[in-house]
């Protein structure tokens, strides 16, 4: 599903014009469209009748929203339209307006006094909002708000069409009061607002409503296009199993991780890799963690290596790293490597030397910040996994303006170093240099705000890669696997309580359901 702002939705609308439908008949099909998706919902028929409040702006918006005033009606509904702004405006919405005079609908117009409203709000088993569009940014007028709040707190149930009037679709964001759905109707397209937390709360249950722009409308739109998939995208993406097949047919991994001190960054990345369907792997890890690391990694390869006196890889370690490298389909490189002089320079020069593709999660993100321009010398392609501090350290920007603009953060140094990015936020975001589009994440919770779930998540990557998936749709589909996985631990359990080994150990029964 395409995730647009409002602009670009508007060039999508004008594509679709240029085949042939007019902006009144886009208009018509949005109305229906919701209507129907309102029918079904809430089970309307002649038998159930509902009474139902249409809250219209001036604009397109509010021409959306006569259209569904006057389907419902035709269903039997009691429907009341209120304007809430005065008089329609748009051109289209007027004639969509006039045909609602004529049908006869009750219109009552909002005068700021909601004492004659009242019971028409406590009354309405639905109210339909359709006040403001992908145009509106600023805060709701104090007329607006009070309305608002009203509506807020009637017993009916509140449709949003397109977003919800007083959230600024493109930013995401909300400034004072808002209407707060319990379903919203998209229409065509997700926008920001509908899946950016926290702000999409105020969005309720999503529906998309198709008014019959397509695919090709949505191609060569100013500006990043981004996309968001479901369940049925990301199992179509996964590698087969096949019937005949050995531990060599789903890859090697190598897994460089792990310290003294963080003995458990390893154990994640190894058993989400092996979790995530990888044939083989081999944790490389400096010997002074043996003690901490090998006994908790009973089906991997274990490589321990000459460490120094921080309980970190001796840059003597690189040798046989890179020989193990030549083995592998895939490697990781930094949960819980540690960040000293011999792991930067181990880092680098694993970088320039290793000819399988490579995910740099932590550390190893740390490592390369101090000499960015390395990636040019990579030989293979690269995967970034930095948190917004690790993003700060690799772009220079603060981590204020990543977590603002994640979108347009990951994306530009993606495209400026020819390396796939996962920036991990609230919606983590994957960018890449050979994909058109940016994935932004739906899935995942606040438990995952844990040591160690980055980790998991890296291992988890580089054991898609391993099994063939080119880095981007690897990416893609770990973190949204990740984030899914967390979200079911979290409904069993709590946010609060969950810890990344949850996560992992609930990925066999997750994965069951995508086979």
């Amino acid at each position: 599903m395409f995730v647009v702002t409002g602009n670009q939705m508007y060039q999508a609308e004008c594509s679709a014009v240029k085949r042939g439908i007019s902006f009144p008949q886009l208009m018509e099909n949005a109305g229906q469209a919701c209507a129907k998706i309102i029918k079904n919902k809430f089970a309307i028929s002649k038998d159930n009748r509902k009474n139902v409040l249409v809250i219209c702006g001036k604009g397109k918006n509010g021409g959306d929203g006569f259209v569904i005033a006057r389907a419902l009606w035709e269903q039997g509904c009691k429907v009341t339209v209120m304007l809430a702004c005065g008089e329609p405006k748009a051109a289209d919405a007027v004639d969509m307006f006039s045909l609602i005079e004529a049908a006869g609908i009750d219109v009552i117009r909002y005068d700021n006094n909601l004492t004659l409203h009242r019971p028409i709000l406590e009354q309405a088993d639905i109210i339909v909002e359709a006040v403001f569009g992908t145009g509106f940014s600023g805060s709701l007028n104090h007329s607006l708000s009070v309305l608002a709040q009203a509506v807020n707190a009637a017993k009916g149930k509140v449709v949003s069409i397109d977003v919800p009037a007083g959230t600024d679709c493109d930013k995401a964001t909300v400034s004072g009061v808002c209407f707060k759905a319990d379903i919203t109707v998209a229409i065509s397209a997700y926008k920001p607002i509908h899946i950016m937390k926290p702000c999409n709360k105020y969005c309720g249950k999503i529906y998309v409503a198709d008014i019959g722009i397509n695919e090709n409308d949505y191609k060569n739109l100013d500006g990043v296009t981004c996309v968001s998939l479901g369940t049925k995208e990301i199992r179509n993406m996964l590698p087969k199993r096949k019937p005949v097949s050995n531990k060599g047919t789903y890859g090697h991994a190598l897994c460089v991780c792990g310290s003294m001190r963080m003995t458990g960054a390893a154990y994640l990345a190894v058993s989400g890799a092996l979790r995530s369907g990888v044939g083989l792997v081999t944790a490389a890890f400096p010997q002074s963690s043996y003690a901490g690391i090998a006994p908790k990694l009973t089906e991997s390869l274990l490589l321990p290596l000459e460490s120094n006196f921080e309980g970190t890889f001796a840059y003597s370690a690189m040798a046989d790293i890179i020989e193990a490298s030549k083995r592998a389909s895939a490697v990781l490189i930094g949960c819980g490597l540690g960040f000293n002089k011999d792991t930067t320079t181990l880092v680098h020069n694993l970088i320039k030397e290793i000819k399988s593709p490579i995910i740099l999660d932590a550390d190893g993100i740390n490592a390369l910040s101090t000499n960015i321009d390395i990636l040019k010398e990579a030989q293979a392609p690269v995967i970034l996994t930095p948190h917004p501090g690790e993003m700060s350290r690799l772009c220079g920007k603060t981590v204020a303006d990543i977590i603002a603009n994640p979108i347009g953060t990951a994306n530009d140094f993606a495209k400026k170093h020819g390396v796939t990015v996962v920036l991990k936020t609230a919606n983590t975001v994957v960018c890449s240099k050979n994909s058109p589009t940016v994935y932004v994440n739906t899935t995942g919770n606040s438990g995952l705000s844990k040591g160690g779930s980055g980790d998991l998540l890296a291992g988890m990557t580089a054991s898609f890669v391993a099994q063939g998936m080119e880095p981007h749709n690897a990416a893609v589909a770990a973190v949204y696997l990740h984030g899914l996985a967390a979200d079911i631990v979290a409904e069993r359990t709590s946010m609060r309580g969950m810890l990344p080994s949850d996560v992992l150990n609930f990925l066999p029964e997750l994965f069951s359901k995508f086979e």
